[in-house]
């Protein structure tokens, strides 16, 4: 073979003479020197890819003039110039191979180490990806009534990008920023991204990593890896390490070795991997954290959309896919190679004999929101990932993680009608019975019941078809996506380990997708990989505004600053004798206003108590407790319900009462008769670690005479075949159990209703009694009271107390006295002892006058101290409420008329005969005193 080192010539692996055959699901391509039968369509849809690729580049790629030696072989990139003048341009290494093409002999085994290669590679375009099967969306009518119009939008724009496929896909595309190893963040931390999508299509091409690379000053990565049948499927019975199954995990496991090993000549630090994964990505980043053969390959991870946690991470049953396969190919009946009998158990050889077609060709049975491809347990050593990432894992403790979630995950899958219209109550309930008894296996009515009470806006008797649509986007997010996330971040954080989270709340005015739901699955990824700043690029739109740029920004900052140092606040690594210097800020992403404030938050971690996470926005906030009281349910009730209890009781008993098909929305499993069969009853994990349950909830014991009920009724323990009970004896098995219920809450409701009219009566009698003393002390006040009075009203000749007035006295002369003299209430006197004067009061009382006046201002004024004396010494007369002389609040200009006044009133009064007789006594003897 011959190297080339000029930029005109690029260096091609020799194809073997036939060419493999690839089967499209959508346009039915073959991969033959004449591709397919509709070339037209499939050179019209590589123009669009080609259209497509240079969104973000500015001009047109030029090589590298530098020549990257690796331990496979010397290999040359180009240098793109980017759409914006704030970018600085990319080094670009295109369909560099990382393994030894699996063909031939080497299909459906593990990869190999890919040989040396003599001279120097062109890396100047991307490679064919995985074959693959991609959804049919040929018929837009019939694609809406399963999936909405933005996701359909979306998958056209993918569809050129995936057209070309061959068995030799196993590349990577690195990004370099255009200063190399020249550049003063050298040597680049590493970010190496798994694509999403599905198990069974997708690529790392799409994936443009031009912009990240210039703008983070990072090395970005994207794989392609094997998919589908290829690189899923359990071709062995044996459950040993290699023994022929999760081949696409490991060639993710593969590049990952490659790129440590070789990334130091592209100018990268080998010892600052971090691994991102999106969707289905995410949950094999997972499972590399958590892999023995990954320990050590990776310091960080980002988890976007997806963990190994959730339900559709991992395939249930790996065996019946097997003999599904088998059956569709006929392995069962195609001996073997070294005369060997057919056998269920291997069909590597078998299925290494067939065409590709033939293997695109294979339809598995599926079911509703779970994959029909995936990896499965045992993975190497590993096993059950919630057990690893809370007991082992060293990988998965030894790491930063970041975890990120959108608002709705589940938007993928509704359909373009149920987005629009929204749903009614029991489409509602037809899609969360689907999802659970797809997802779980035991007590699936419990399940659904507190679903449905939790996702329930009891509050509106009606319900908006809307707003029940949205209620159950929320649902299936959470129970597929979102808790999944928020366990992984919790096992994270426990063990002491330094966590990340983040909701990606923002959506952009421009997006295809309805303003209501807000950010849906995928619409952060342009923002990770900051495509606002070039206005899109391959696979995503291309309309962003000013405050999208910012936005996208900020993401980029937090998210290199991650990868750099594992904490994204940090402003960048931090060489030695180096200053540390902010991030640069562009006047034209966004306004000064949202840049401060993105610029002025601290990302706190995750910790199991606060559970913070950053709620990234148009005004980012540090929040706690992520859906809080939905996460409970998910993560507290639900696996408490979700334990198969005792094992004499028949799986019956765990099954939905609904069985035909029009309470479902969709493909369901076929119901168990036997328990399925676990690690934990293969020996694989022990008793004690199988009873291990954290609980953060309450716990519900069961009831111990349940097991005497089926006895009584006819129920055999054991799931065998032969055991299962008919249709007759299951209705009066559920009517006995129904009947000891009913009887068990009917007791409990009399007993309940009992206590409780026994509690209102006594409740009644108390407060009767303090009414009825109330009364009576209310009573004897009033008959004190009128003693009281009677008593001053015949003892002293008043009726009452004076008042709280006040009385001014003045001279003659109108000025006022020295003071004021105030009437203030007087304490009751004493009953007089004395005997009483009956002598009635005069018609009238008149003051002698003295005649001459020289004298008769001093007259008055000793009268009025002698009045003054009077007051203070003898108790106000009068009836009640009034003052000296019987009047109410007067003021009393001059003697004269304060003794006229007096006089009056005194004349008029009924009562106060002492009061009387002593003033009027009083009165002569200061005349005659005077005379």
């Amino acid at each position: 073979m011959r190297a080339h080192d000029g930029p005109k010539r690029s260096y091609r692996h020799t194809q073997p003479e036939r060419q493999p055959e690839v089967n499209d699901s959508s346009a039915r391509c073959v991969l033959r020197p004449s591709f397919c039968p509709v070339r037209a369509t499939v050179w019209l849809g590589l123009l669009c890819c080609l259209g497509a690729a240079v969104g973000p580049v500015r001009a047109g790629p030029r090589y590298s003039s530098r020549i990257v030696e690796t331990k496979s072989g010397a290999i040359r990139g180009v240098i793109l110039e980017l759409n914006s003048k704030h970018l600085e341009p990319v080094e670009v290494f295109k369909a560099v191979p990382y393994a030894t093409p699996p063909t031939g002999s080497l299909r459906f085994e593990p990869p190999k180490k890919l040989p040396p290669w003599t001279g120097t590679k062109l890396a100047d375009t991307f490679s064919n990806v995985c074959p693959q099967n991609f959804p049919d969306i040929s018929n837009r009518t019939a694609v809406l009534l399963s999936m909405p119009k933005g996701r359909y939008q979306h998958l056209k724009r993918l569809q050129p990008l995936l057209a070309n496929q061959s068995e030799d896909c196993l590349t990577l595309n690195i990004y370099v920023p255009g200063s190399g190893s020249r550049g003063l963040e050298a040597p680049y931390s590493i970010f190496f991204y798994v694509h999403g999508e599905a198990y069974d299509w997708g690529s790392g091409n799409p994936y443009d990593g031009s912009v990240l690379a210039s703008s983070g000053h990072v090395i970005v990565v994207t794989v392609n890896f094997r998919l589908g049948i290829l690189g899923f499927l359990k071709t062995r019975a044996s459950l040993s390490p290699g023994s022929g199954g999760n081949l696409g995990l490991m060639d993710i496991i593969l590049a990952l070795r490659w790129v440590r090993e070789n990334i130091g000549s592209f100018g990268g630090d080998p010892k600052r991997i971090t691994i991102v994964g999106h969707d289905t990505g995410a949950a094999l980043a997972n499972l590399v954290l958590i892999s023995k053969s990954g320990k050590g390959l990776v310091q960080r991870a980002i988890l976007l959309s997806g963990s190994a946690l959730s339900p559709w991470a991992l395939i249930p049953d790996p065996d019946a896919v097997r003999l599904e396969v088998s059956q569709q190919m006929a392995c069962h009946l195609v001996p073997g190679r070294n005369g060997r009998k057919p056998s269920t158990d291997d069909i590597t050889d078998c299925l290494r004999d067939k065409p590709i077609e033939a293997l695109m060709g294979v339809r598995l049975t599926s079911v509703r929101f779970m994959p029909s491809w995936g990896p499965f347990l045992p993975l190497e050593d590993s096993l059950d990932p919630e057990f690893a990432m809370e007991h082992s894992g060293e990988g998965f403790i030894t790491s930063e993680l970041m975890l990120g979630a959108t608002t709705t995950e589940s938007y993928n899958d509704f359909s373009a009608s149920d987005i629009q219209y929204g749903l009614e109550e029991d489409q509602r309930n037809r899609l969360l019975r689907t999802y659970i008894r797809n997802a779980y296996t035991f007590h699936l009515n419990e399940i659904f019941s507190a679903v449905r009470n939790e996702y329930t806006d009891w509050d509106k008797p009606i319900q908006h078809p809307i707003n029940i649509r949205d209620s159950t986007m929320e649902a299936l997010s959470d129970g597929h996506t979102v808790a999944p996330i928020v366990k992984v971040a919790y096992l994270h954080a426990r063990r002491g380990a330094k966590t990340y989270m983040f909701h990606f709340a923002y959506q952009s005015k421009e997006s295809e997708y309805p303003q209501r739901l807000g950010s849906v699955r995928g619409e952060d990824l342009p923002y990770i990989f900051g495509l606002p700043l070039v206005q899109g690029g391959p696979g995503f739109p291309q309309n962003y505004s000013r405050q999208d740029m910012g936005v996208n920004e900020a993401v980029l900052n937090f998210v290199t600053n991650f990868c750099k140092t594992g904490d994204p606040n940090e402003a960048g690594h931090q060489q030695a004798g180096q200053a540390q210097s902010p991030p640069p800020v562009h006047p034209d992403y966004g306004t000064a206003k949202e840049r401060t404030r993105f610029r002025q938050i601290t990302w706190e971690t995750y910790e199991t108590t606060t559970q913070q996470y950053l709620s990234i926005s148009t005004k980012p906030k540090m929040r706690t407790h992520y859906r809080g009281h939905k996460m409970a349910l998910w993560l507290n009730l639900i696996p408490q319900l979700h334990r198969p209890g005792d094992p004499e009781v028949s799986m019956r008993h765990h099954h939905f009462r609904e069985r035909e098909p029009h309470y479902y929305a969709g493909s369901v499993r076929a119901e168990s008769f036997s328990r399925p069969k676990s690690l934990y009853q293969n020996g694989l994990i022990n008793d004690a670690q199988e009873s291990r349950q954290e609980s953060f909830g309450t716990e519900c014991t069961p009831d111990p005479t349940m097991g005497e009920v089926l006895q009584e009724a006819g129920g055999v323990p054991g799931d065998t075949p032969g055991n299962i009970l008919t249709d007759e004896e299951e209705e009066e098995l559920l009517e006995k159990l129904a009947n000891r219920h009913y009887y068990s809450y009917t007791a409990a409701l009399g007993v309940t209703v009992g206590v409780g009219c026994l509690l209102l009566l006594l409740n009644m009698l108390i407060f009767a009694g303090i009414y009825y003393q109330r009364d009576r002390t209310k009573r004897k006040s009033q008959a004190s009271q009128s003693s009281t009075s009677g008593t001053l009203t015949g003892g002293i000749g008043g009726s009452g107390a004076t008042s709280g007035t006040s009385t001014s006295l003045s001279g003659s002369n109108g000025t006022p006295d020295e003071s004021e003299i105030p009437l203030t209430t007087l304490p009751s006197p004493s009953p007089v002892k004395a005997k009483r004067s009956i002598e009635p009061p005069p018609s009238y009382a008149t003051l002698p006058k003295r005649s001459g006046g020289t004298n008769q201002t001093g007259v008055h004024n000793q009268h009025h101290q002698h009045q003054h004396h009077l007051h203070q010494q003898v108790p106000a007369c009068g009836g009640h409420g009034t003052g000296y002389g019987g009047a109410k609040e007067t003021n009393l200009g001059s003697p004269s008329t304060a003794s006229r006044s007096g006089a009056s009133t005194l004349g008029r009064s009924s009562t106060g005969s002492f009061c009387d007789s002593s003033s009027r006594s009083r009165q002569q003897q200061f005349s005659q005193q005077q005379d």
